[in-house]
């Protein structure tokens, strides 16, 4: 088999087009790819000029390059096509030039269809966009940090949440922005994440505004492994600060008492408990307070009145106890005072007989004065024992009612 018929095959097996014009633009040589493109036989193309085959419009387009090649220069270009079978095409072509004794009397042409490389960075592009997008337009702070801490890229949401503009953020770690008290567990979530032992957090914590106001956030991050770019984390960021004041001021609430804004019984076992499970060997005081014949004094003056009084009488309990006790209300005409740091049994019953009389009336209530005595009992323990704690200065309480 000659040489020529063997390249003339070889080149017929490549998937590009592969075609040669002379410098009179007729073709010589065309492989099947070429001619297939265009719906002609390949022999059919020999001698053709290159505006027939390519039509008035195409010719035109590509005429500064074949302008070029036939000055010596190559030229390399990308065209959009549409094949004789209507499907359209993105390509890349390149003229060579083809000079002996330094003229061109020819030019090669290959045209590499790069469709399906066009369409996978459209997708890309368009992927990209749509993060951009949808980043940008968030109703809730967005970043993309390091797997170290900083930060590479945030939303509008997230510089209106902490007060800062991007370039000032980017500047900056997650450390800087976070309240001192949240820092040690943000460690370990990122820690976590950049070594693979959690692929996702949540989690609620502070923020501190380029202002200084602190800010309570939930916070949302996972890991995207990169090889090639390195690993990174995405954060979303939730200002959730108004939630928390509401729950704290429902929290306050389950725990005051809604006659008297002392607390109640809830507040006063919680913090028995917690002394109890915290404090361990430090001594605690009960006065446990209880209004003489309240019943009677409901049924003489009203109900309203008797409420009056009950109000009346925690005010001045909240006047006089210390900054460290903790005054409730626990039921009807109960009061429980919590003495936190009491040193003995015998402080406790001499602030017992004080109370006595700093709670006796009369109460003036409307114009009226009110009769009102009160009877206390005491406990003290070294160690915290509510039960114990409660129960013993009832007992108190009664056998003082009782004399």
């Amino acid at each position: 088999m000659p040489a020529t018929e063997g390249v003339s095959r070889a080149v017929d097996q490549l998937p590009s087009m592969i075609g040669y014009w002379d410098s009179s633009l007729r073709n010589v040589f065309a492989n099947k790819v070429y001619a297939e493109y265009f719906g002609i036989e390949p022999a059919q193309m020999v001698g053709m000029h290159l505006s027939d085959l390519l039509g008035e419009t195409l010719y035109e387009l590509n005429l500064p390059h074949i302008s070029g090649v036939l000055a010596g220069g190559e030229q390399q270009f990308d065209r959009t096509l549409i094949d004789v079978h209507g499907a359209v095409r993105t390509t890349a072509a390149t003229y060579v030039p083809d000079i002996v004794d330094d003229a061109v009397v020819g030019f090669t042409v290959m045209v590499v269809d790069v469709s399906g490389r066009v369409e996978v960075e459209r997708q890309r592009d368009r992927a990209i966009r749509l993060f951009r997008i949808a980043m940008e337009h968030a109703p809730i702070g967005k970043a993309i940090l390091t797997v170290d801490g900083r930060l590479l890229e945030v939303n509008k949401a997230l510089c209106t949440l902490l007060g800062y503009t991007a370039e000032e953020l980017q500047q900056r770690t997650f450390r800087d922005l976070t309240h001192p008290e949240d820092v040690v567990i943000a460690d370990e979530h990122l820690k976590g994440l950049a070594e693979g032992t959690l692929t996702s957090v949540a989690s609620e914590k502070r923020y501190i505004r380029k202002d200084g106001a602190t800010i309570w956030v939930q916070r949302n991050a996972t890991v995207v492994r990169d090889d090639a770019a390195g690993d990174v984390v995405i954060a979303q960021i939730q200002d959730i600060t108004a939630r928390k004041a509401a729950e704290a001021a429902l929290e306050r609430q389950l725990l005051l008492d809604d006659l008297t804004s002392l607390g109640n019984r809830r507040r006063l076992m919680a913090e028995l408990q917690s002394l109890r499970d915290t404090a361990e060997g430090t001594s605690v005081g009960v006065l446990f307070v209880d209004v003489d014949a309240f019943k009677s004094i409901n049924d003489r003056f009203g109900h309203s009145v008797g409420d009056l009084v009950l109000q009346a009488i925690g005010r001045r309990i909240m006047d006089n106890v210390r900054a460290d006790d903790v005054a409730c209300r626990i039921g009807g005409d109960e009061f429980v005072v919590l003495l936190r740091s009491a040193r003995s049994l015998d402080g406790v019953e001499h602030l017992a007989g004080r109370v006595v009389g700093l709670l006796a009336g009369p109460y003036e209530i409307d114009g009226t004065e009110i009769p009102v005595t009160v009877s206390v009992g005491w406990s003290w323990e070294p160690t915290v024992n509510p039960d114990r704690l409660l129960k013993m200065a009832d007992a108190r309480m009664y056998s003082s009612k009782r004399a």
